[in-house]
């Protein structure tokens, strides 16, 4: 049964939700209407809805979403390079866990990341308060003591250093299923829209290295971070309120690039 249904009083037979459909389900009939191929993989990526220009496409699979606006005024190469460039890791935050209300806004940025095939398997772990994150940290060092691969970072550890999570108030996690080919670039990539969205509001983020990497070796750490069943950890993030202000971009090599 057809997913897509075009309102052929209105449709103005442009074609462009047929150009933009990236799987294939579309095709122009022989009165020059859009319409479903049957047998076809749609991947409930939107594109044919939001791409008609007279509203005349709806699809049973997708939400409703909301018309964007008519001008959007987006940041200039100026504005938005300068944001860019000044993005920087943060690792000493304000004990002050990031609100409910804006974790909410920022996972619903990071869920509009794009992924493989539109698949959108990913799962997220937010961990809040100094001693639930504490905790995260001390069972990472409980394996990296164990295996022994690292003792200068356990004397670190020993002597008050928290170079795991940083005493960060807030951390969060993506996940995704352990079969999942592309669970390590999709949550990099919805990771990443987390932390520029985060940085425009003012929070300082770094990158949870050590927890991520552990996290799949540890069983209990990934029970500590109630990891559900059958999703491994690709990824975290330790952010919060800046403690320090910092005036200059970070420093960076040279580029390099091969122009072919």
């Amino acid at each position: 049964m057809s997913q897509i249904v075009v309102d052929t009083a209105i449709c103005k037979k442009d074609g462009a939700c047929v150009a933009v459909c990236p799987s294939g389900t579309l095709a122009i009939n022989e009165e020059g209407f859009p319409q479903e191929i049957p047998e076809s993989r749609c991947i409930l990526c939107g594109h044919c809805v939001a791409v008609c220009s007279c509203d005349a496409m709806t699809h049973a699979g997708l939400p409703d979403e909301p018309l964007l606006p008519a001008f959007r005024q987006l940041p200039s190469p100026e504005q938005m390079d300068g944001f860019l460039n000044s993005r920087r890791s943060v690792r000493e935050f304000k004990d002050k866990p990031v609100s409910r209300e804006t974790m909410e806004a920022l996972l619903d940025v990071a869920r509009r990341a794009p992924t493989a095939s539109n698949s959108q398997n990913l799962k997220w772990i937010v961990v809040s308060g100094p001693a639930k994150v504490q905790a995260l940290s001390a069972e990472t060092v409980n394996w990296i003591r164990a295996s022994g691969t690292n003792p200068a970072l356990v004397e670190r550890w020993d002597s008050g250093h928290d170079f795991v999570l940083r005493g960060a108030p807030t951390v969060v996690v993506a996940c995704a299923p352990a079969d999942y080919d592309w669970g390590k670039q999709d949550c990099a990539i919805a990771l990443t829209f987390l932390e520029l969205a985060a940085e425009a509001r003012g929070l300082g983020v770094c990158w949870a290295g050590y927890l991520t990497r552990v996290a799949g070796l540890h069983p209990p750490l990934r029970k500590a971070l109630s990891v559900p069943e059958g999703y491994v950890v690709r990824g975290g993030l330790m952010l919060g309120e800046h403690k320090y202000i910092y005036r200059r971009v970070p420093p960076r090599k040279p580029l390099s690039v091969l122009w072919v």
